[in-house]
């Protein structure tokens, strides 16, 4: 029964621990291109389509529920009684702002129907983690390496038992063009004093260097607005205050 359960899980589809064991890696078969039928940068949109046509097809055989979504950010669906959390990136608009200020753009791009300022582009798949019930850690490994191969790395916590193995299943960029591929995390835990994994998380190699870069722009964006905002703030609440003791 456990044995099904894995191979059902697997269907569809920097970590610090205390002590890190490398395990060497086979060469590379295949570069992780995304989860299943999801591939990296698909539009939340479109992956939200396709999942309510899933579950709201009467000739589905599969049972589908979309249990929470929050737009541009993440979809939380339960298939087959797995929950699968997609997750999403979309450029900050405070960061869109200043690029287009910085371009020269006088005037934000805004909705016809509303009126309000228009940003670009939604919400574009970079990462799924998905949550089960308890198996055997080395039962799941061993389906994980059949069709990846071993991981390259695994770490330990201090109890020799829990921690995670990371499969590196990408590509560096190529002069001109971006990396391919991506990542899988399995977590294990200590249950009954012995490795159990429910949890497994699956990332794209290119959407997470541009989510780091970006982190690193958009922080040096909000630093000097949010500095304005609070020295407006200190000196409104000063005003107020200074206002109020003369009454």
């Amino acid at each position: 029964m456990k044995k099904l359960f894995v191979t059902v899980l697997l269907l569809p589809f920097s970590i610090v621990f205390a002590q890190n064991i490398t395990t060497g890696s086979e060469p590379q078969r295949v570069l992780l291109e995304g989860l299943g039928e999801s591939q990296w940068g698909v539009s939340y949109d479109n992956l939200r389509e396709k999942f309510i046509s899933m579950a709201t097809n009467p000739d589905s055989k599969e049972k589908i529920e979309v249990v929470n979504e929050v737009k541009n950010e993440s979809l939380l669906i339960r298939r087959n009684g797995i929950n699968y959390l997609y997750r999403f990136y979309k450029t900050p608009d405070i960061l869109t702002d200043a690029r287009e200020k910085k371009a020269g753009a006088t005037e934000p791009e805004r909705d016809p129907k509303t009126g309000e300022e228009k940003h670009k582009g939604t919400g574009s798949l970079f990462s799924v983690g998905i949550t089960f019930n308890y198996v055997e850690a080395d039962l799941l490994k061993a389906k994980v390496e059949a069709k990846y191969g071993k991981p390259k790395k695994e770490t330990l916590d201090d109890n020799k038992i829990s921690g995670a193995l990371f499969w590196d299943l990408s590509k560096n960029a190529d002069a001109g063009s971006q990396p391919k591929g991506g990542y899988i995390v399995q977590w294990k835990d200590s249950y009954k004093k012995k490795p159990y994994s429910r949890r497994m998380d699956y990332y794209s190699i290119a959407l997470m260097e541009l989510i780091n870069k970006e982190y690193k722009e958009y922080f040096s964006v909000p630093e000097m607005k949010t500095l304005r905002e609070l020295l407006f703030e200190s000196v409104f609440v000063e005003k107020a205050e200074n206002s109020g003791q003369r009454n």
